[in-house]
């Protein structure tokens, strides 16, 4: 491959990097980390999940994953629930006050990426779209994790 092609790449990647950070922060909002965002909307895309099972969806260690489903549940977004059937593994929901969280981290992004793609075309948001989930699927294969692709 083109060294100046993977130079340019990487170069646009950082800059790509730096903008995310910067909507991250602002998109999370109640002053919780992005860690907590990012647990918050997988909670939301997956109700009745377990810690194991967050932890694995967000490639995080379990620790990691209770201690930040613990602040959650701290400050009422996450609500942990321990079933008669299994009293060893903790289903986590969110709260309403979690949902009202998730509706405005997603209500923010949605605005967000509608801005940046104003200017393409259908076909220019449909091949983005392809070309970027292949890159990541990549990723994810190169890290040696199944991204679900």
């Amino acid at each position: 491959m083109d060294k100046k092609f993977i130079q340019n790449l990487r170069e646009i990647i950082r800059i790509f990097d730096r903008e995310i950070f910067f909507q991250n922060t602002a998109s999370c909002c109640n002053g919780i980390s992005l860690t907590q965002c990012h647990t918050l909307l997988e909670i939301e895309k997956n109700s009745k999940i377990s810690i194991s099972e967050l932890a694995n969806n967000l490639s995080l260690d379990k620790s990691t994953v209770s201690r930040t489903v613990e602040g959650l549940v701290n400050i009422s977004l996450v609500d942990r629930v321990i079933p008669k059937e299994n009293r060893r593994k903790a289903i986590l929901n969110l709260t309403e006050n979690g949902r009202q969280v998730c509706g405005t981290i997603n209500y923010t992004n949605d605005t967000y990426i509608e801005k940046l793609l104003k200017n393409f075309t259908s076909s220019e948001r449909e091949e983005f779209l392809r070309l970027f989930k292949k890159l990541t699927c990549n990723m994810a294969e190169v890290r040696q994790v199944s991204c679900g692709c």
